[in-house]
């Protein structure tokens, strides 16, 4: 095969259907993903998986390079508008030969936090594109090649594996690579409008009768003539669920029992809930409402380490969905999957510690006092204030009131972020208010399903 020859592994118009926006949204920084995604998998083909990785357990089919190249330009977008289009000033990816001194790192406020990244170069000058590396590795190609191999490929692989470490190091040298050869004009206005690259490669496309090749598994992609016609009828909602199970059973037998008790979970959901009955009235909205919310309120005393377990469980649901009934909500669950996935845990956290201090607080607050003025709503944290005192300001969401100062006595306090959403009770006590309880905590990605 020649070198210069390229597979696609999505197609302009595959990744557009699965980015979640409308065409004219897209921008360069998109279309550099979408170049990226290719050419790693492309790389990953040729110069990794080799014959001398043919009995490797690491080894991946051609469909599976190009989910986990889809993952990894996924995570690498979401990273660069959060980070180095974002908060961070330092401008590494078109930036790479300049250096950032250490002490520049500690006067802002982003790097500050990342600082154990660094410790060998406490007293040096940080080379930007070894700045950009060590977060590539840490915050984009390690969490996606461990999260792709268990769901994706149901193999549980560790982080100090050797083999997993030299996949690592070649994506992250691709990466590097590839920004430094061909991101240059694209990331320098990373979010100009990229509508005309996608609708020449799209026509393109159309014109050599384009058949997509890339899917999140083995057998995703299938023609629709090959589909079989009950795939397209809609069912109940349990029929949908054992079916659901039912390929589970088959395809991961060692898991099924984990598996099923937590498509146990959204079943509940749709059916006691929101009242779903069949596929024909189940919609995106359902899927994020259960992600927010329905999984908080289940949690209650319950381990947040199990909640990962559940969103995974919902991706292999959404792939299947999509597989079988042409019900494509993949883009929508992923772009929702990066807000909730480390938010709905920490919030249950938050709830939990709170929960297990209660009583104390309740008998401290009000032990020998009249009764005090109480209101009850759904506040929105707009403000932190002291750890100390534990106090912050709050909004109650329905009708715009403002609270300052208001104490949270709890070592809850210190899991809050702003936009957090507290169902609680407030008393005014010596004149300040004072959370008395808290009914529930929901990330801020909520808020539609809560007001």
């Amino acid at each position: 095969m020649s070198e210069n020859y390229q597979k696609s592994y999505i197609s302009a118009r595959e990744f557009v259907e699965s980015w979640d926006k409308e065409i004219y949204e897209l921008t360069n920084l998109d279309f550099f993903v979408y170049l990226l995604i290719n050419h790693v998998g492309n790389q990953l083909e040729k110069h990794f998986f080799v014959q001398e990785r043919e009995k490797s357990d690491l080894k991946l089919s051609f469909d599976n390079i190009g989910t986990l190249s889809f993952n990894i330009g996924d995570s690498f977008e979401f990273f660069l508008k959060d980070n180095c289009f974002g908060s961070c000033s330092f401008n590494c990816p078109i930036d790479m030969n300049s250096v950032v001194n250490f002490q520049d790192c500690k006067k802002n406020a982003h790097i500050n936090k990342h600082l154990f990244s660094f410790n060998s170069f406490r007293n040096e000058n940080i080379p930007k594109e070894q700045c950009m590396r060590i977060h590539f590795m840490n915050h984009i190609i390690l969490d996606t090649l461990l999260n792709f191999y268990s769901e994706e490929v149901s193999l549980e692989v560790e982080e100090e594996d050797i083999d997993l470490i030299e996949l690592a190091e070649f994506i992250e040298n691709v990466m590097v690579e590839f920004i430094r050869t061909e991101g240059q004009s694209l990331l320098q206005k990373p979010f100009e409008p990229a509508m005309d690259y996608f609708e020449e490669l799209i026509s393109s496309e159309e014109a050599t009768d384009y058949k997509p090749t890339w899917g999140s598994d083995e057998n995703e992609w299938q023609d629709e003539r090959e589909v079989e016609e009950w795939q397209y009828n809609f069912e109940f909602i349990e029929k949908l669920i054992d079916r659901f199970k039912e390929d589970i059973a088959e395809q991961l037998p060692d898991k099924k029992k984990i598996i099923f008790n937590e498509i146990d979970l959204f079943q509940e959901f749709l059916i006691e809930y929101a009242n779903v009955n069949d596929s024909s009235e189940l919609d995106e909205e359902h899927l994020l409402e259960f992600l927010s919310c329905w999984i908080v309120q289940q949690f209650l005393f319950k381990d947040h380490r199990e909640i990962p377990h559940i969103f995974w469980t919902i991706a292999r649901f959404v792939s299947w969905l999509k597989n079988n009934f042409g019900l494509d909500y993949k883009s929508s669950f992923l772009n929702y999957y990066e807000k909730v996935k480390t938010e709905v845990p920490r919030v249950v956290q938050a709830l939990n510690l709170y929960l297990n201090e209660y009583d104390v607080l309740e008998a401290l607050l009000l032990n020998g006092k009249k009764e005090p003025e109480q209101i009850s709503g759904i506040y929105e944290v707009t403000e932190l204030h002291s750890r100390v005192g534990k106090t912050l300001d709050i909004l109650e969401i329905s009708y715009l009131e403002a609270i300052k100062n208001v104490c949270l006595n709890s070592s809850a306090y210190l899991k809050l972020k702003k936009g957090d959403l507290l169902q609680a009770t407030l008393a005014k006590i010596n004149g300040n208010w004072k959370i008395i309880e808290v009914q529930c905590i929901y990330p801020k990605v909520a808020k539609p399903y809560i007001i």
